[in-house]
């Protein structure tokens, strides 16, 4: 293997690892925010219109 093939494996290996992490990422601000809305409960609308039928 050269040094160049080592170069290109360890590159795209920091790339696969970094998007991994950005998805874990993701899943968990995703989970986070889905309990922050289930804690809060329902919340009436409020605005402008929000009493109109």
């Amino acid at each position: 293997m050269s040094y160049v093939d080592a170069g290109y494996a360890v590159g795209l290996s920091a790339l696969f690892l970094y998007a991994l992490g950005l998805v874990l990422r993701r899943r968990a601000l995703g989970r986070r925010a889905g309990l922050a809305v289930d804690a809060e409960g329902p919340r009436a609308p409020s605005g402008p219109g929000a009493g109109e039928p």
